[in-house]
């Protein structure tokens, strides 16, 4: 069985005499989270609002963590101790999004079990005013979701596209790595790069291969 949050506080215990200033503390949390939980939209840009009209959204469910975009950590603080879907905006164009599944299962009265995918890569082009969704198959059960983490299948879906995510999985502590090549995630500029040379006009790649051949070191 699943724990859903913030209601895993509300798990069956047998009230002792000694357990009243317990009670206490977890009414006192319970209060605290539900206070957090009001705090449903998070803008991941700098500078001031751009509006509705220039931004994209992505929803995030409970069960996943934005860990980074365009190779910027996101903080967890505004992610975690909430009750619904995270609104995140974000300015419209390439990105690349880094989501991970994070989930508590109750495996019975005293036990559970803290499951987490790979990372989530997702290489996107988000329009303007573009909602996206993140869409996983439904895990009602325990077995259902050790499966999912070995090999999720997880979509960012909109009304006009949906992107699979590549899944990195996560390293075994057990096992020497000796691969030095660098991760593709780490460089999300050249992702960018490539957008804004498709867009631009031939009199623009030419302006541009001028400023290399002059050593680029001019804006």
């Amino acid at each position: 069985m699943k724990i859903q949050r913030p209601t895993f506080l509300r798990m069956s215990m047998t009230i002792q005499p000694g357990n009243i200033l317990s009670l206490f503390f977890m009414a006192l949390l319970s209060t605290a989270l539900l206070g957090c939980s009001h705090n449903k939209t998070l803008r991941l840009y700098s500078g001031p609002p751009l509006g509705s009209e220039f931004e994209a959204t992505l929803m995030l469910p409970m069960e996943f963590e934005l860990l980074s975009v365009d190779g910027q950590k996101v903080s967890a603080n505004a992610q975690t101790f909430r009750n619904s879907d995270l609104s995140i905006q974000l300015p419209a164009g390439p990105h690349i999004l880094v989501l991970q599944y994070s989930d508590i299962w109750q495996i019975d009265d005293e036990n559970h079990d803290a499951l987490t995918s790979g990372r989530l890569v997702f290489d996107i082009i988000m329009a303007k005013k573009e909602v996206f969704l993140v869409k996983a198959p439904p895990l009602k059960e325990h077995a259902q979701a050790l499966n999912f983490i070995k090999n999720p299948q997880v979509h960012l879906q909109s009304s006009v596209q949906s992107v699979l995510a590549s899944h990195i999985k996560k390293e075994d502590p057990l096992v020497f790595k000796t691969s030095s090549e660098p991760d593709q995630v780490e460089f999300p500029r050249l992702q960018q790069l490539k957008f804004w040379w498709a867009q631009a006009s031939e009199f623009e790649r030419q302006q541009f291969k001028k400023w290399q051949a002059a050593g680029a070191n001019s804006p």
